[in-house]
């Protein structure tokens, strides 16, 4: 598998742990580097759509690290990448 299918595997499953929070995630073509904001009760992260799979997955995992992760499944990658690499 190439470095970009992990990326993108990857990527793909902390969207999916996004979900499992709660946080609804929006791609959206933006200056903004993306983030994890508040809107009316909902938490919401806006990533730009132009940004590469690297750095969405970076800027994810930094925002989904900080939560409760004890009752979500993390495959082995992901929790190694989560702990180890960032």
């Amino acid at each position: 598998m190439s470095t970009n299918q992990k990326t993108a595997k990857l990527l793909e499953e902390l969207e999916a742990v996004a979900s499992k929070l709660d946080i609804k995630l929006r791609y959206e073509v933006t200056k903004a580097r993306g983030g994890l904001c508040t809107v009316d009760g909902e938490k919401l992260f806006i990533l730009d759509r132009k940004s590469s799979k690297e750095y969405k997955l970076l800027i994810l995992a930094r925002a989904i690290k900080e939560f409760d992760l004890s009752d979500i499944y993390l495959s082995p990658k992901l929790r190694e990448f989560l702990y180890e690499e960032i």
